[in-house]
């Protein structure tokens, strides 16, 4: 009997006590304070914290902490930031690509000098330099300053992940090659087919974003890393191109043509087909909507109040003029609106991923963003989109290309054009089936993409790194790079022999070929 008890403890021991002793601890590192990017990265950290690995997780949203994944969170960093930005945004005017590009890089910035006071970072620094993690992920869209903990603990192997598509950074940081020639800057509304003032514009937007970057948002970076873990720190912009893989929010289905070196792993959509609850109420609605249901909902970071009242009250007008569908609307002050008719419903968060599963869900009425499209796309729900910042013109741009929806801009919204759009999409059907041809071409891959994102990540784990995935150029100087020295070479061969050459066809004139004079 004794025996028996002692085998049971022993195997007890073996089941849970000896994988966690072997689990990997990863770290990772979010960087920034958006409710959407957090969902993206959470299907990672979610699925690694399943398969066994023990995670330690910088995190802007209010997570429980459970043994085997520690949160550090920083609370209301969006909140102090968009304080920081009160007055300075309008969200109906039509940003340039260069306003944009330095929009962004000032909300990086901004954002930075916020997280770096933060006691999550400073819980981070807490942990001994003995730690031992075997991996830290990080998210590049922002926040390079962090990268100072890949030395802090020891150089473990990198990844750098982005729900942000392609950022431009990541052609420096993995010396992907830039062709500005057909690779349109996301600032930017151009295809890949520009004529010649397009290519100009396009090259000129992208050599602002790189120099505003490297030369002044970078050099901001690397001052944090001194500040934080000191003078002696490695530049961000060297630790960087340590990355083993880069996990990027892309599918070649959806984005432009582009060259990407072997540790670029396209993963676009690993978050669609997460599991969401549905509201009763919510199914409800879908279900006694006569023609089906229609979502309005800009993302987590834009809000339709942003557009003011009366833009708020022409779309209210279209909704309630439209009685056979059902519109469900997410609204930040739902209050504000007064009492709706049934075939609206106002909603604080609203679960995105599960209305546009539904199959009786006939159009999204979105802000552009990425996330949101590529959910539309995999679901084959055409769009409406309305973008107001950054990527987002970028992204409408290439849902109106395939045929898949139409876009409004914020400035142009009014009962009239609101209305047209939205019936636009609903009678004409080519629209509805460019989007299922969309659809299809997404889900057209071997493995869905959040299984292949974790197939890296865990190769990463397993050979403690895939360094021969990395470009060499971090050990070579620009010379080398650039092939510098040989055209050198070459250009003084070259001269050398015309020196020699020049000296042989030009010899002085001998005594034998002086004609006499004649007298």
């Amino acid at each position: 009997m004794k025996f028996k008890f002692w085998n049971f403890w022993c195997a007890v021991v073996s089941l849970v006590v000896i994988p966690a002793a072997l689990a990997e601890n990863i770290l990772i590192l979010q960087t920034l304070a958006s409710r959407s990017h957090h969902i993206w990265n959470k299907q990672i950290f979610e699925r690694l914290f399943n398969n066994g690995h023990n995670l330690t997780i910088l995190s802007f949203e209010e997570e429980q902490s459970v043994p085997g994944k520690t949160f550090l969170i920083v609370k209301d960093l969006m909140a102090k930031l968009m304080a920081d930005f009160e007055g300075d945004l309008d969200y109906t005017a039509e940003q340039s690509p260069v306003a944009n590009i330095h929009f962004m890089y000032d909300f990086y910035n901004k954002a930075s000098r916020l997280l770096v006071k933060e006691d999550a970072v400073r819980q981070l620094l807490a942990y001994p330099k003995t730690f031992k993690f075997d991996l830290i992920i990080h998210d590049l869209t922002m926040g390079q300053f962090l990268l100072g903990f890949v030395e802090y603990f020891g150089n473990p192997p990198l990844i750098s992940i982005t729900a942000f598509n392609i950022p431009p950074h990541v052609t420096t940081m993995t010396d992907a090659p830039l062709y500005t020639t057909y690779m349109p800057h996301y600032a930017s509304s151009f295809d890949n087919k520009m004529v010649f003032i397009e290519r100009v514009r396009n090259t000129l937007y992208w050599a602002f974003d790189l120099f505003y970057r490297n030369r002044i948002y970078m050099a901001n970076e690397d001052k944090r890393v001194k500040q934080i873990f000191g003078g002696n720190a490695t530049s961000v912009k060297l630790i960087e191109k340590r990355s083993d893989v880069v996990l990027v929010n892309s599918d070649f289905s959806m984005d432009y043509y582009q060259v990407l070196p072997p540790n670029v792993i396209p993963v676009g959509g690993l978050h669609v087909g997460r599991q969401e609850k549905v509201p009763p109420v919510v199914k409800q609605f879908i279900a006694r909507a006569n023609k089906g249901v229609i979502l309005l909902c800009f993302g987590t970071n834009v809000a339709s109040e942003m557009l003011g009242e009366g833009t708020n009250l022409d779309m209210f007008k279209v909704f309630r003029s439209m009685p056979d569908y059902g519109f469900i609307w997410k609204h930040g002050n739902p209050e504000e609106l007064g009492i709706m008719p049934a075939n609206v419903l106002v909603l604080k968060w609203v679960p995105q991923a599960a209305i546009l599963a539904n199959s009786r869900t006939k159009l999204l009425i979105s802000h552009g963003g990425l996330l949101s499209l590529q959910e539309a796309t995999w679901h084959g729900v055409p769009v409406l989109a309305i973008p107001f910042f950054v990527d987002q013109y970028s992204n409408a741009e290439k849902i109106v290309k395939a045929g898949a929806g139409v876009k409004l801009l914020p400035k142009n919204i009014n009962e009239d054009t609101f209305k047209g759009a939205i019936k636009d999409v609903l009678e004409n059907t080519s629209y509805y089936e460019n989007m299922k041809q969309r659809s299809y071409l997404f889900k057209a891959q071997p493995e869905h993409p959040l299984d292949r994102a974790i197939f890296w990540i865990e190769k990463v784990l397993e050979n403690k790194g895939l360094h021969y995935l990395r470009s060499p150029t971090p050990t070579m100087n620009i010379f080398q790079i650039y092939a510098i020295d040989m055209v050198a070479s070459v250009l003084v061969i070259a001269f050398l022999y015309y020196l020699i050459i020049r000296r042989h066809i030009r010899r002085p004139a001998t005594s034998d070929n002086v004609k006499p004079k004649k007298e």
